[in-house]
């Protein structure tokens, strides 16, 4: 049985001082909120961003909004592997608690990475599957170490398909479809992960959370019409939330004692009651047999073991 939703808003986010959490895509959006509520708990916040000038002055408006806020500024484009790469040398040998895999982007035309991947593909999986390894002996010294991956319901609402022969989705292309599946693909790999994790003993936890449909730039600053439209409807139809209530299971994933990694958190009941609630995972994410190839697949193209230094 599932349990009930629960309420939990950023007052009710532990005191989190001690801890070092590491926030990716945080100078905008769903990541500037989550910072400056992990920050304003007590924690020392890396704020994991592609632009340290943006990054910069969203660091200091938050400063200004919580005085005694520990934020760190460190570049990472999570696109580029090297920098992924980069980003995890600098934090060696110190403890993470928390990661928080935030950063992805949506309905934009196809581009490629500096390694030569699909953009949303680099962006939504490669780079923080990358990211999820590369940390892991960080992570494994922390009394509660767990991995937050910012998930998206969306593969509950649209057929996903997906295909771990074909991750660049060369045979099929589009602006949206190529956003639901590579977000789909990386929770799929999420839930694998956790698997492994476990099975290896280690006490880091994988834990996949949704915001719902959320008013961040992603969703609001589209360009081409056609995205804009199907924004709009989507938004009326599943309910668009603001990024502070979007934003509540993404904390309660990170922080909460109870958070569960076999469960799908995400917002429950209406916009305005503060629920968090909880789903079983369902196919694809929840198809093992497709995870263990999926696995291999993502392996073979960001090589975790390799580590580049400065």
């Amino acid at each position: 049985m599932l349990p009930a939703p629960v309420r939990f808003t950023a007052a009710d986010v532990p005191d989190q001082s001690g801890r070092t959490v590491v926030v990716t895509g945080a100078s905008s959006g769903l990541g500037e909120l989550l910072a400056g509520t992990l920050a304003a708990a007590g924690a020392t916040v890396v704020m994991a961003v592609r632009s340290l000038d943006k990054g910069a002055a969203v660091r200091d408006a938050l400063s200004r909004t919580a005085p005694r806020a520990h934020l760190e500024l460190a570049e990472l484009d999570v696109a580029d592997l090297d920098s992924v790469r980069r980003f995890a040398a600098a934090l060696a040998g110190r403890r993470v608690d928390v990661l928080v895999n935030n950063a992805g982007i949506g309905s934009v035309e196809r581009r490629s990475s500096p390694q030569g991947h699909e953009l949303q593909l680099a962006t939504n999986h490669l780079g923080p599957a990358l990211l999820a390894r590369l940390l892991h002996e960080q992570l494994a010294t922390a009394p509660d170490p767990r991995i937050v991956t910012t998930g998206s319901n969306v593969y509950r609402h649209l057929p996903v398909r997906l295909g771990p022969e074909d991750l660049d989705g060369r045979r099929r292309s589009s602006r949206s479809g190529t956003y639901a599946r590579t977000k789909t693909l990386h929770m799929t790999w999420a839930v694998e992960h956790e698997r492994r994790l476990r099975l290896a003993g280690s006490p880091v936890r994988s834990i996949v959370a949704h915001p719902g449909m959320v008013t961040t730039p992603m969703n609001t600053g589209l360009t081409a019409r056609r995205d804009r439209a199907l924004a709009v409807v989507l938004g009326l139809l599943w309910g668009a939330r603001d990024p502070e209530q979007g934003a509540r299971p993404l904390l309660f994933a990170a922080t909460a004692p109870h958070a569960r990694a076999d469960l799908f958190a995400g917002p429950a009941g209406t916009r305005d009651d503060a629920l968090v609630g909880f789903e079983e995972f369902r196919a694809p994410v929840s198809d093992r047999a497709l995870a263990a190839r999926l696995w291999a697949a993502t392996q073979d193209l960001v090589g975790a073991d390799r580590v580049a230094t400065r």
